[in-house]
């Protein structure tokens, strides 16, 4: 049963490309309102009195893990304006490897030769499915540059966060992060002079679309399923939102990946896999001694 949930997870969270794409408003608008509805939605599950009682450490890493959140979906949406569906969600899912290198530097976690090895095959291919992508134009590759910083601050994002979900449940953390970055982004809007309303009014259902299968489905039930299995299992799954999205790229939008690309593609999600693995291995052996 965790299994087929997690199969669920990582489809609803694929879905988000989809969205995106057919949405007609600006990036950052979009954006906000994802983040905007979803703490709409989530507002009835949050425990206020613990969420007013947290420690001041904890509310900087809030507004942190907000801020970097905010900035993750705006420059992915933003990358699915000039490069592939299938590229995109690539360099998004290369965000384990930012992890690894956020918990050497920081808090001293180093990997073994083996994941370290993984981790640069994962690089090899992400350069190989850049390569491809140079055939297409310029506009791919800066596309396919947006996608990769993207995946550099979600994985800041999680840094951030596996610390502080410990002190309160998973349903006031998303809200907090949510609402930080909501704020973020309506900041972003007044600044930039991007309009808040002026588009179709079909784009409110993708937006709502966006709040509630991506976000309150896709990793909810990701949530869910993490008290049931291992969390590496989870972070293997999350590479399934790879393949959905060269699917997806290739049945709504006619996408054809070169040869080059497919290489890269397999290249990546295999490095990601091993190095997630080895990470397993490593970390069970380190609880075990």
């Amino acid at each position: 049963m965790s299994y087929l949930i997690l199969f669920a997870a990582v489809f609803f969270l694929s879905t988000s490309v989809l969205f995106v794409k057919w949405t007609s408003a600006p990036a950052e608008t979009a954006a906000f309102y994802r983040m905007l509805i979803t703490c709409l939605m989530l507002l009835p599950f949050v425990d206020f009195k613990s969420l007013l009682g947290t420690r001041l450490m904890t509310r900087y890493a809030l507004l942190l893990s907000g801020t970097l959140l905010a900035f993750h979906f705006w420059l992915w949406f933003l990358s699915l304006d000039y490069t592939t569906v299938a590229s995109s969600t690539l360099f998004v899912t290369s965000s384990p490897i930012f992890v690894l290198i956020g918990n050497a530097l920081i808090f001293k976690k180093n990997p073994t030769r083996k994941g370290l090895a993984f981790a640069l095959i994962a690089v090899f291919g992400g350069m190989l499915v850049a390569a491809g992508d140079i055939q297409l134009g310029r506009e791919a590759l800066f596309g396919d540059l947006l996608a990769l910083i993207a995946a550099l601050l979600i994985a800041g994002y999680w840094l951030v966060g596996q610390h502080v979900r410990t002190e309160m449940n998973t349903n006031t953390y998303s809200f907090s992060v949510y609402l930080v970055a909501a704020v973020v982004l309506c900041f972003m809007l007044l600044v930039r002079g991007t309009t808040f309303t002026a588009f179709e009014s079909v784009n409110w259902w993708y937006f709502l679309a966006l709040a509630f299968f991506p976000t309150i489905l896709g990793h909810n039930l990701f949530n869910y399923a993490l008290a049931r299995v291992s969390a590496t299992v989870v972070s293997i799954t999350i590479l399934g939102e790879a393949l959905w999205g060269m699917l997806f790229g290739f049945v709504f939008f006619d996408e054809r990946l070169g040869m080059m690309q497919w290489v890269g593609a397999a290249v990546l999600l295999g490095g990601i896999y091993l190095f997630l693995k080895e990470d397993a291995r490593s970390t069970r052996t380190d609880v075990a001694s």
